[in-house]
């Protein structure tokens, strides 16, 4: 019974960190999700030597996405991300280039469950249309 009681208070201490580590795992993993097919989108612009364009499922990121291509035949989609906050542009276009022509901006991924400990990511897009990801929220 003491062994019981010692495992259930432990068990007690350990669920609430156990939920942080979760929901940052979350946000982490959306956020390479993110910029892996931010990356596939650009290089495939690059390949096929005509505009690729991201666009949010039913305008919300967390929703997931479509990679459309030049000869507009969807490429590829992504998956909804549950319990997180996506914000992003409307869409992306990048061009034959592999630069964004539309829709620069940042994406900003955080945990829509209230968690003080839990860190967002902002994913970037420099100039030459790479996407970076980083720790904390987007300006």
């Amino acid at each position: 019974m003491v062994t019981l009681a010692v495992l259930a208070v432990l068990i007690m201490v350990a669920a609430p960190s156990f939920n942080t580590i979760t929901l940052t795992q979350r946000v982490k993993t959306a956020s390479f999700d993110i910029v892996a097919n931010l990356s596939y989108a650009r290089s495939e612009a690059l390949k096929q030597n005509g505009n690729v364009t991201i666009t949010p499922t039913d305008g919300d990121w967390a929703n997931g996405w479509t990679i459309t291509g030049p000869d507009g035949s969807t490429l590829k989609t992504g998956a909804a991300s549950q319990n997180l906050t996506i914000t992003g542009p409307a869409s992306l276009v990048y061009s034959r280039s592999g630069r964004v022509t539309s829709g620069s901006g940042n994406i900003d991924i955080s945990s829509s469950i209230e968690d003080a400990a839990v860190a967002g990511r902002c994913i970037t897009l420099d100039v030459t249309g790479l996407p970076r990801a980083k720790p904390g929220s987007c300006p």
